[in-house]
């Protein structure tokens, strides 16, 4: 009877023990975060796809397979949506036939930012560029799940988006010459910037995300930093300082330097990464949203990161 009793007690003791467990693993879901993102999305840019011999590190003819690869790898992922953050193609329209008949196979929607190589196409051609990509302009928003996603037309203003002789052309010109008369150091004729117009549509955007409580993630075909990089956005200075007056505002994404980088600033992230089309290695990503942070997973060449919210 004695050892029956012992029996029951360490039976009794057992189920206490695996009771405890089981509850204090439910318990530490909310001490630790979420364990699913509330949703995914593909990321991806500089595919700069041209029927022609590679130069340098880029090596144009093999964009197509790359992207293709990227597409089988979101629909297997099945993301939410997916964006190209600009330099699509490299200067040739009839490139575009070329890669919407592979991103045409994608089972959720494609968001396209323009880049400089979208306009540097056959003279005549510029006013084609934004319809070919079926956009009626550069830039757009959307949100989802407390998120709101700000896509940013980088060459509204800047040489490259108009036609050499064009009053539009003439103006800025003038512009590109006083920048470089003052040691501007993005003052090149690739770079570009944003309109008046647009740049109130952001700062508008901001306030209805600030005001919904919302998180923001800007994208842009160029970058804002670091200070004074040959690379950056011609608007850099004043486009950084509106968005890193909104605490929602977590990360700038932007492509153009073909490089994987991250810089942290006044509590903003901003997260430069690597064109698919350089060498022979593939290079896009798929990033996981929580609540309270991003995660990046990178595929080839792209490096994958943790991007905390502070907000």
């Amino acid at each position: 009877m004695k050892i029956e009793h012992n029996i029951k007690l360490r039976l009794l003791f057992l189920k206490v023990f695996l009771g405890v467990i089981v509850l204090f693993n439910l318990v530490q879901v909310p001490l630790y975060g979420q364990q699913k993102p509330l949703f995914t999305f593909g990321l991806m840019t500089d595919v700069q796809y041209a029927d022609r011999d590679n130069s340098g590190s880029r090596y144009y003819r093999m964009s197509p397979a790359k992207l293709d690869e990227a597409v089988q790898v979101f629909n297997r992922e099945m993301v939410s949506f997916v964006i190209h953050m600009g330099d699509f193609i490299n200067d040739n329209l009839k490139s575009f036939d070329t890669l919407f008949t592979i991103t045409n196979k994608l089972e959720m929607p494609l968001h396209l930012i323009p880049g400089n190589h979208e306009f540097a196409v056959n003279p005549g051609e510029k006013e084609k560029v934004l319809p070919r990509m079926g956009l009626r302009r550069g830039y757009s928003s959307f949100n989802r799940e407390g998120w709101r996603f700000i896509l940013v037309d980088g060459t509204e203003t800047g040489l490259i988006r108009f036609e050499k002789g064009s009053p539009e052309y003439e103006k800025y010109l003038l512009q590109m010459e006083k920048l470089k008369a003052g040691g501007a150091a993005n003052a090149f004729e690739w770079n570009g910037g944003i309109s008046v117009k647009q740049y109130k549509w952001i700062e508008k955007n901001l306030k209805k995300a600030d005001k919904k409580r919302e998180r923001v993630i800007l994208f842009c075909h160029y970058p804002l930093t670091p200070a004074k990089a040959s690379e950056n956005l011609l608007d850099a200075p004043s486009v950084k300082s509106l968005i890193e007056k909104y605490p929602g505002v977590l990360a700038w994404f932007n492509g153009h330097v073909h490089v994987s980088r991250l810089e942290e600033e006044n509590g903003v992230s901003y997260v430069s990464f690597r064109g698919m089309v350089e060498k022979d290695a593939n290079a896009f990503c798929i990033v996981s949203v929580y609540h309270d942070h991003l995660e990046i997973k990178g595929y080839g060449e792209e490096v994958s990161r943790k991007l905390k919210d502070t907000y």
